[in-house]
């Protein structure tokens, strides 16, 4: 879980997996320098893949949206159909093996092997430290990418690849490490121009063959970590006019698409970071007026017009590359112009129009070309209502899910049940279900999921966080971004990236103490290889059965085992390659089912926050030989195994409908069953259904030490769990139970506070929908008279409209409309509500509808009222209100009571001189009294006691 870093994504050669970070920077051993709330350009190093979630740096924990928008990178990368056959090296190599040997063997070796096949590029150690070190080295290695350069045919890239995946490991991370700061340096950078240009002058520099296509592709990322000058700029802009000559064929040619990808980017990224570490205007530059075919090609990219599914990441990057370069263009308004023709082109709301937007507010002032202000806030939100109409909440709003609109509600509905699997095996396995730090940003988890990969990339505008992954967790913000994908799209399911990525926020809230990155222990990537492994093995959670280990993570282990991480690689693993999470995933599974006690002291020290003992223990756990050969053991028992695995997922038992049940009845049999003590049940309310907790104390058998206690209570949990399924209720199967807090108790027995969780269901539905019309009203013939559904709310989804029918013929739509009534008399109004599920509710008030006050014949209606007498009074048609006042001359309580002798629809209300619309009280029916209670001060004040049916009747009327 690497909140550190960036993580950009792309796909290297034809059947290896290329996985690297882009952009910002993995942590290492050596401390930063730089504060994070300075804005500036982080080196490229390796990228990621969009099957992975990664997290936020803090960049993105700690600057705002507009800062982001400038720091970030908001590049596109092009789309590539997943394959789920992965290619394993046979062998690999260290730095320390390569720094062994004499310059003529490595230039060899290096020329034989892919970049893949070296094991800790793009990390910092001590063996990347010495092989680093020797600038000696370092120039040789340029000089043979110089010699290779130009000797390299349309079959044989001669190993160029490799090459500037070396150098470009030196440079990214030699800048966040001192000992290397000569590798940090533009002066050395530039040793590098020769070698480039060198690449360029070969008539073979141009894409064709997938050797040819290679060769592109690492000349744009090495000018990324390396420089550029306006030479090498200009031999990169044939490139781009064959791209655009050839569009139509080489648009699905994801070789060609990623080659100018990184030609753009590298050249961009070097550009900005000059302009960055230098504080200079695009016109005191180099560049400026002398790139400008290289910009009218990518202007070209930008306005290509109809959007298809593979053209779209094309557009999407030709307009931020236009917005961002075109300040270098001899005309500096080129940039504006270009965007705010793509704005125009483009569909309003639109993946091209956002980022025209953005760029327009990033680069450009938030004015177009004509002068027109662009709102960007405006515009976001505008967006987030069409990419992410529904919402959906759970559990009292603790968990709320932002969706497109073509994201299932069966889909939300398993995602929240898959939640709850995950977190009853995690909260068994660390004994702690109490958040370290209430109050932070995640007691309200919050996931939004987009409907497809395409549109999960206007995340980068509505939100301001990188796209090129498949998701990100914002752990300041307590909020997890992603996608609905298909088989073709991701080799894994949405179910299981969730898995994953919902384990990383148990970890944050229970685990780990302080937000991430913002103590000791995150240090020097303490945690890598246990919360990255952690999230794939708990991805593994079932219900009743434990966590398991899944198909889709044995398969990434090596069949052979001299590849195979030891269990010193597993724990000191850092990011930079994305085998370790499988291999840590394989040593917590081994402890988990074979070493339980060693997997909770892990843990316990991290919950401690106790740095040195956690080191000095992982450090004796990577020297324990035995360990290590019982974990190779381990892994290859999965393997030969495999065939008998799955990809858990949550089962249909959740969604069906299951029958009316009392929750004190579940209560009862939970306990009978379990037999806990000292038991309560609570009730969650969430949209679709309700969901109860019991709680209660177990006290087991004496105890044989807490490992072997654990292992008794998850069996005879995992065994209550499939006796409550037996039973006749089929909201048993979605039961899921932990038990924390261990103790042992003065008879020698183990005790654990142990917490069920499941579907609740009443005996019959409660009213869908609470509607509230605070009535009865009276007015004035004439005048306006407000009306409030105040007080009316949906108990099973949200209200989504309001009909309100005045009774004379008129309707509104409002929540809280007005109305005027041309005509006196008693007026029936009825407020009808639907809510998001379609279902509707109504109720019924009085409107009493009466002249002007102040005419005569109101006053002759009126009758003074004496205080603590009984008023014996009758309405009959056509009469149908008696009007009383009386007066109060000091500030009192005062209770009014109304005997409905014959029980008609009668009610009174209650006004104050001063506001003659608006009531003060109204009644309130006890059997067949009406009564009301209210604080008066000093004035007149006038009873309306009336009725609102056809019925006659008579009452008894008393105020004290």
């Amino acid at each position: 879980m690497n909140k550190n870093l960036k993580f950009t994504q792309m796909m290297i050669g034809i059947s290896t997996m290329a996985l690297s970070f882009g952009s910002i920077q993995t942590q290492v051993s050596a401390e930063e320098k730089v504060p994070y709330n300075i804005l500036q350009m982080k080196p490229m190093g390796t990228e990621t893949s969009k099957n992975e979630i990664v997290h936020a740096t803090k960049a993105d924990e700690t600057l705002n949206f507009e800062e982001r928008l400038k720091i970030g990178d908001f590049s596109q990368r092009p789309t590539l159909v997943m394959k789920r056959d992965e290619i394993q090296l046979k062998q690999s190599y260290t730095l320390a093996e390569l720094n062994k040997m004499p310059n003529s063997e490595l230039i060899d070796t290096l020329s034989k092997i892919s970049w893949n096949q070296i094991t800790d590029l793009f990390q910092f150690n001590q063996d990347t430290k010495a092989f680093y070190q020797n600038k000696e080295r370092m120039n040789v290695i340029i000089n043979e990418l110089g010699q290779r350069g130009r000797t390299f045919t349309k079959e044989n890239s001669k190993g160029i690849e490799t090459f500037v995946e070396v150098l470009r490991s030196a440079f990214y991370v030699g800048y966040y490490n001192n000992e290397l700061s000569y590798l940090k340096e533009r002066s050395f950078h530039d040793k590098c121009l020769p070698a480039l240009k060198a690449i360029a002058k070969n008539r073979n520099f141009t894409l064709g063959t997938a050797e040819q296509d290679r060769v592109v592709t690492a000349y744009g990322k090495l000018i990324g970590n390396a420089s550029s000058d306006t030479e090498t700029v200009q031999y990169a802009v044939n490139v781009l006019k064959q791209y655009n000559d050839n569009l139509s064929t080489y648009v699905s040619d994801y070789a060609k698409g990623q080659a100018v990808y990184e030609i753009v980017k590298g050249i961009d990224y070097d550009i900005q970071s000059y302009l960055q570490d230098t504080n200079k205007q695009p016109n005191e530059t180099m560049w400026y007026g002398k790139m400008d075919n290289f910009i009218n090609e990518v202007n070209r990219i930008a306005l290509v017009g109809n959007i298809t599914n593979e053209n779209s990441w094309l557009i999407n990057n030709g307009i931020y590359y236009a917005g961002r370069l075109g300040k270098f263009h001899s005309n500096p308004y080129k940039g504006l112009e270009i965007i705010t023709q793509a704005m125009s082109l483009y569909p309003r709301l639109s993946g091209p129009y956002f980022v025209a937007v953005e760029q327009i507010k990033t680069n450009y002032g938030g004015k177009d070309y004509s002068g027109n202000a662009v709102d960007l806030q405006k515009i976001r939100e505008e967006g987030k209502r069409q990419y992410l109409p529904k919402t959906y909440t759970f559990d009292d709003g603790s968990i709320v899910f932002k969706t497109g609109d073509k994201v299932t509600e069966e889909k939300i509905k398993k995602l929240y049940w898959a939640a709850k699997e995950v977190k009853a095996q995690y909260h068994r396995v660390i004994g702690n279900d109490k958040a370290l730090e209430p109050g932070n940003a995640d007691d309200v988890l919050t996931i939004v999921i987009y409907n497809n990969p395409d549109e999960y990339q206007l995340n980068r505008q509505l939100y301001g966080y990188e796209t090129n992954n498949g998701g990100i967790y914002i752990e300041e913000k307590g909020t997890f971004f992603t996608y609905e994908r298909t088989p073709k799209q991701s080799i894994y399911s949405l179910e299981e990236l969730f898995r994953h990525e919902f384990t990383h926020y148990l970890q944050g809230r229970y685990e780990v103490p302080g937000l991430f990155g913002s103590g000791e222990m995150y240090q020097n990537e303490r945690l890598t290889w246990f919360q990255e492994g952690n999230a794939e093995f708990f991805a593994g959670s079932t219900r009743t059965n434990n966590v398991v280990p899944r198909k889709s993570m044995i398969s990434g282990l090596s069949s052979n085992p001299a590849s195979r991480y030891t269990a010193k690689q597993t724990l000191f693993s850092k990011y930079g390659s994305w085998d370790f999470y499988k291999y840590s995933f394989a040593l917590q599974s081994y402890l988990y089912n074979h070493q339980f006690e060693t997997f909770d002291k892990l843990q316990d020290l991290i919950r401690a926050n106790d740095v040195k003992n956690y080191d000095s223990y992982r450090e004796s756990l990577s020297n324990n030989i035995q360990l290590n050969a019982e974990y190779q053991a381990y892994m290859q028992q999965l393997i030969d195994n495999q065939d008998k695995y799955n990809v858990p997922q949550v089962t249909n038992d959740y969604l069906i409908q299951h029958a009316p049940k009392p929750l004190a009845e579940v209560k009862n049999e939970i306990v009978d069953v379990a037999n806990i003590k000292d038991a309560k049940i609570t009730k969650y309310e969430s949209q679709f259904f309700n969901t109860f907790t019991v709680e209660g104390k177990y006290t087991g058998g004496t105890s044989k030490g807490e490992s072997e206690d654990w292992k008794a209570m998850s069996k005879q949990v995992n065994q209550t769990l499939e006796q409550l399924s037996q039973k006749g209720w089929s909201g048993y199967k979605t039961v899921t139970a932990y038990f924390v807090n261990y103790r042992v108790n003065a008879a020698n027995q183990f005790e654990y506070d142990i917490v069920f969780h499941g579907v609740a269901t009443e005996e019959k539905e409660k009213t869908t929908t609470i509607v509230n019309m605070n009535g009865p009203y009276s007015g004035i013939v004439n005048e306006e008279i407000q009306f409030h559904s105040d007080g009316t709310k949906s108990e099973n989804g949200k209200v989504i409209s309001y009909l309100w029918n005045f009774g004379d013929g008129t309707t509104s739509t409002e929540a809280n409309p007005t109305h005027v009534y041309g005509e006196k008399g008693t007026y029936t109004v009825e407020l009808t509500v639907k809510d998001s599920r379609g279902k509707e509710s109504k109720e019924q008030t009085k409107v009493t509808v009466k002249q002007d006050p102040q005419t005569s014949e109101s006053y002759e209606e009126e009758k003074v009222l004496p205080f603590n007498t009984l008023v014996k009074g009758n309405l009959i048609t056509p009469d149908q209100t008696d009007v009383y006042t009386f007066n109060v001359t000091d500030p009192k309580e005062v209770d009014i009571s109304v005997v409905n002798e014959q029980n008609i629809g009668m009610t009174w209300v209650l006004y104050h001189e001063s506001d003659m619309q608006n009531y003060v009280a109204c009644g309130e029916d006890e059997g067949n009294v009406i009564k009301g209670k209210f604080a008066a001060k000093p004035g007149k004040y006038y009873l309306n006691v009336y009725k609102f049916d056809d019925k006659n009747g008579e009452y008894s009327l008393l105020v004290k």
